[in-house]
């Protein structure tokens, strides 16, 4: 290379700037929460779902309604309402997420016409037959919000999840209401959408492994339409079906109340 040469490579190189690092997994996570605050902020959510859980022959179908309203601080209440069949219409359920500590949970079953507070006992219990229980629902919600000091975090590179192209970051939890000893999530890297989540107990097979599809946009947010939750160990899957989402269609503040749980519907 001639002294010329050299020259114009420098002065290249000078003029393009620093080379970008690599990102943290905690940098790409900060990422994904500006998101959340600013391009993909919203206040309220409406939207319908249908629910197929299968497992040992056999599939049942559920459809139900959901609302959700964000609060400040990273709150978030949460009301749903089942609509059929009928021997589940009516069964109703409210969340409160909170942020750092376990969420307020209420089911409302109309055959008994009371509601039921979700306790630290019956977290665990299966969320009304499906492969999420109570705490899942609670852990799904609450971890957007999530620091290093609720679960350390490390990129573990890229791969492919459906053709998309993801992130992949290991959380370790550092709370012990968390309940999981380990987290894998791949995250898209053009939309930072979670594509797959996978839940650890101990051993090396996840105890549940969460994926997402169909992502579309509703206006400027994008929205996964399909999702997949699997029980490895006992074969079992419910499949979720979003339909009808509407960001900020003004929802009353008094919605989200045990008074609207026990209508069984808005």
């Amino acid at each position: 290379m001639t002294a010329r040469t050299l020259a114009i490579v420098l002065a290249a190189t000078v003029c393009a700037g620093p080379v970008r690092a690599e990102e943290s997994a905690r940098q790409i996570l900060d990422r994904r929460k500006a998101l959340d605050d600013t391009t993909h902020h919203w206040i309220d959510r409406h939207e319908k779902l249908t629910l197929r859980i299968s497992g040992r022959g056999s599939e049942r179908v559920r459809e139900l309604e959901l609302y959700d309203r964000r609060e400040p601080g990273d709150e978030q209440k949460t009301i749903l309402f089942f609509l059929a069949p009928a021997e589940v219409k009516g069964t109703a359920f409210l969340a409160y997420t909170h942020k750092g500590r376990p969420a307020d949970q209420w089911l409302y079953l109309p055959e008994l016409q009371r509601v039921r507070q979700i306790t630290a006992r019956t977290r665990s219990e299966s969320f009304v037959g499906t492969d999420l229980t109570y705490h899942d629902l609670d852990l799904l919600q609450e971890m957007t919000s999530w620091s290093e000091d609720d679960a350390a975090s490390r990129l573990r590179g890229e791969e492919a999840v459906d053709g998309v192209a993801s992130h992949v970051i290991e959380l370790t939890p550092r709370r012990e209401d968390i309940g999981y000893k380990r987290i894998v999530l791949w995250l898209g890297t053009d939309d930072l959408v979670p594509r797959r989540l996978e839940l650890y107990e101990d051993g090396a097979e996840p105890k549940k492994r969460i994926t997402q599809g169909d992502v579309r946009s509703i206006g400027k947010i994008p929205v996964a339409h399909h999702l997949v939750v699997e029980s490895p160990g006992a074969g079992t899957r419910t499949v979720i079906e979003t339909a009808d989402v509407q960001f900020d269609p003004g929802l009353e503040v008094d919605l989200f109340t045990q008074r609207y749980l026990e209508r069984g519907g808005r």
